[in-house]
């Protein structure tokens, strides 16, 4: 970013998010034309009232027309569209390498750091860094929930945060999910403390055991702690979530060796939010939980997947056959290239 946009952005601090969220509603009516304000609304992870606020402002800059059948671009918007591509990509430091990997894994962005995690840990720092600017860039000014899910990695990097994050938000983190009866570091109440600090933000916990029968979780989401945590979790502006491995999930979740055979047998490749998925993305096993549902995930305005090290490629793609689109993954090199290659 040079120095003129980074004079602008200091003296009006929603300038950036402005302009890239306008981009994006002309984008998607552009691909998906004639399109209503629902489904764009759905499409990017905004409210219905926001879209309307901008396709009206459009709208009056003569980019776009609305008919009763839908929106699409006048000649002005198409062009406008062609001409902001290049520096949207620009202001945002999307690389080649970068585009290409978000459109092989059909999601809006992904942001990749040198080097292989698995071999040098100087990559959680970059990627901690990495994420504090995106937050930066995409989190509104004033109050804002963040949901964390737990992980080795954003363990590692959550300390990385900018103080900076703070400035003129009131940043709220709260755990997407109990806890696994792991290594206490790698949880999620763990991390939302670490985050917390870091950036003058608050925090909540959700001290439960993660996997829970169907009859212990209807009972438990009734009590008022911790129904105030899911409350927060399903008002989201944005969650944070690692990508594991199908194996070692299952046996931090306390599998015994014949769940982990069927597990196998089912080709399990990788877990999120409490689901097992094959490498084409289909989910082949479930655990009922207490937090973040993964249906629920589509709501949330901003999504960031965060994953690293060349191990953890298979497990990405596999997953992100159902990621929202609105997702950003934050990942190195040692994925990306396995990704990317084919491998």
């Amino acid at each position: 970013m040079n120095s003129d946009f980074s004079l602008l952005e200091a003296l009006v601090p929603d300038v950036l998010k402005i302009l890239r969220q306008r981009y994006l509603v002309l984008e998607q009516i552009a691909l998906h034309a004639p399109i209503g304000r629902r489904s764009v609304a759905q499409h990017l992870g905004l409210s219905e009232r926001n879209i309307r606020t901008e396709t009206e402002y459009l709208s009056q800059l003569d980019l776009i027309e609305t008919k009763s059948f839908g929106m699409f671009l006048t000649e002005k918007g198409e062009k406008t569209l062609q001409d902001a591509g290049p520096l949207i990509d620009r202001l945002f430091n999307a690389g080649e390498t970068e585009l290409a990997l978000a459109k092989k894994l059909g999601i809006e962005r992904t942001l990749i750091v040198p080097g292989n995690a698995d071999l040098q840990d100087r990559v959680y720092e970059e990627m901690g860094e990495e994420l504090s600017s995106a937050l930066n860039l995409l989190l509104p000014l004033g109050h804002s929930i963040v949901t964390i899910l737990g992980g080795a990695a954003l363990a590692k990097s959550a300390k990385y945060l900018s103080p900076s994050l703070g400035n003129n938000r009131q940043l709220e983190f709260v755990p997407g999910r109990g806890a696994l009866g792991e290594n206490v570091e790698t949880q999620s109440n763990t991390i939302v403390q670490e985050m917390a600090a870091k950036t003058s933000g608050t925090y909540k916990t959700l001290y439960l055991p993660e996997q829970v029968s169907a009859a212990a979780y209807k009972s438990l989401i009734r009590e008022s702690s911790i129904a105030d945590v899911l409350q927060d979790i399903s008002q989201s502006d944005a969650v944070i979530h690692g990508i594991g491995l199908a194996q070692e999930m299952a046996q931090r979740r306390g599998y015994n060796s014949i769940r982990l055979s069927e597990l196998r047998e089912k080709k399990a490749v990788t877990e999120c939010f409490g689901c097992f998925f094959d490498e084409k993305g289909k989910v082949v096993d479930r655990i009922t939980q207490v937090g973040l549902q993964f249906e629920n995930l589509y709501k949330i305005p901003h999504i960031f997947a965060f994953a690293c090290g060349a191990r953890k490629a298979k497990a990405i793609k596999a997953y992100m056959p159902n990621a929202p689109h609105q997702t950003w993954l934050i990942t190195d090199e040692g994925a990306s290239n396995m990704i990317l290659k084919g491998k």
